[in-house]
């Protein structure tokens, strides 16, 4: 049991990770969607007692929704989900399964973050998808597997769209990718209907296999731009092309992001080799770097570098500047929990009673937190070693600890 408090301790720190690669369009059309479903009958929940005979065993064609009471984009895709049980009644099965109450299932399976639906017949899984999807995504694989067409052929078809095939790209481990190239031999060479190249969009997206699908996309013999230099190390060669076009150090992609966010979100990757000083060297304007897909404040809060927060700071950084999502740097210090840097902005005058676009402040967000994970400490408690139950309660008073920092702070500015 000790594995499974784990998995969930992981995935609901990760409130903030569940699904990221979905842009503002997207979301307000899902929400328009949701909001529209909000009235349909609900999906059964699968737990792991059930889920061999309901799911494994069913003749039907069978949807599995992972999703949590905690996650956002999860509020988004599940009256979706709900939507669909009535439509496809004596059809398809449609279950939601709640990764803190089965989180078996949600090691078995290697789900990796959520939403994220499975479709299964006959007791295998038959494909899977993540991120908020339109309802017509979930209705086309259903319709699929019901007329006996595989789900990996929906899959193929989908990849024509371009928001499908960017999801495609950044969600599915690099032999599931490398099976459809055989199939869409272009999807790694088309550039995006906004001209994106496939290879940007990899290099602005970290993940645990980006490395792997860098050079999968190099060896498509991609156009490589100024920003991929900084994204993949070659930080002499960006140094040039920003003194032969001083321009390119606030030239932003087809998708919003400034060579200083590639910068800094390729750093972890990168280690010695990252290019964020070089950037830095080069002059970008840090009080324009607020939008597109990745903003400034969660990117160095991110690279979790307390000597390139401050130097962003002495360079004129404004960390009270808000992004798309509402929140400012101590907002994301805060979501992740990285004390030195909440100090470090406290110190550098940041209000701690300012509220995100949630009317949630930085303490709101750590209490929130203490709040899920003491729930999820008294549910495992008899399942707990000593050792193990030792270590979550000092890192639960670490949290707390941030609380009476940040509070403090409050009555002295006060």
């Amino acid at each position: 049991m000790r594995k499974s408090f784990f998995l969930v301790s992981l995935v609901t720190v990760s409130l903030i990770s569940c699904s990221q690669n979905y842009d503002s369009n997207t979301t307000t059309t899902l929400l328009t969607t949701s909001n529209e479903l909000s009235d349909e009958i609900e999906a059964p929940y699968v737990t792991t007692n059930n889920f061999d005979e309901w799911v494994l065993q069913s003749d039907k064609p069978v949807l599995v929704d992972f999703t949590a009471e905690w996650c956002v984009p999860c509020k988004l895709v599940d009256p979706i989900i709900d939507s669909l049980t009535s439509e496809f009644e004596g059809r398809a099965s449609i279950f939601k399964l709640d990764i803190d109450i089965s989180p078996e299932i949600y090691a078995d399976y290697g789900v990796n973050g959520i939403p994220h639906i499975l479709f299964f017949n006959h007791g295998i899984e038959e494909e899977r998808i993540s991120s908020p999807q339109d309802r017509a995504v979930y209705v086309d694989y259903l319709e699929a597997m019901i007329e006996g067409e595989s789900a990996k052929s929906v899959t193929y078809q989908l990849l024509d769209q371009d928001e499908f095939r960017r999801h495609f790209i950044l969600s599915r481990d690099l032999e599931v990718i490398k099976a459809a190239m055989n199939v869409k031999p272009l999807l790694l060479k088309t550039n995006f209907e906004n001209g994106l190249t496939p290879l940007s969009l990899i290099l602005n997206f970290p993940s645990v296999r980006q490395n792997d699908l860098i050079d999968l996309a190099l060896s498509q013999e991609p156009k490589i731009t100024v920003q991929d230099l900084v994204a993949l190390g070659r930080c002499d060669e960006f140094r040039e092309a920003a003194l032969a076009d001083p321009e390119a150090v606030d030239r932003p992609d087809p998708d919003g992001n400034t060579p200083i966010i590639t910068a800094l979100m390729r750093a972890h990757r990168l280690a010695e080799k990252n290019c964020v000083r070089t950037v830095l060297e080069a002059g970008p304007t840090l009080d324009q770097q607020s939008e597109g897909a990745r903003s400034l404040n969660r990117a160095v809060i991110l690279m979790d570098d307390d000597t390139i927060l401050q130097e962003f700071l002495d360079r004129g950084w404004d960390p009270t500047l808000k992004d798309e999502t509402g929140k400012n740097a101590l907002h994301w210090a805060a979501t992740y929990g990285y004390e030195s840097k909440i100090r470090t902005l406290l110190e550098f005058g940041m209000d701690p009673m300012v509220e995100n676009s949630d009317g949630e402040t930085a303490g709101g967000t750590i209490s929130r937190f203490i709040s899920r994970r003491e729930q999820i400490i008294e549910s495992e408690r008899a399942n707990l070693d000593k050792d193990t139950l030792n270590e979550m309660e000092a890192e639960l008073q670490r949290y707390k600890d941030l609380i009476t920092m940040l509070e403090n702070s409050s009555i002295e500015q006060n």
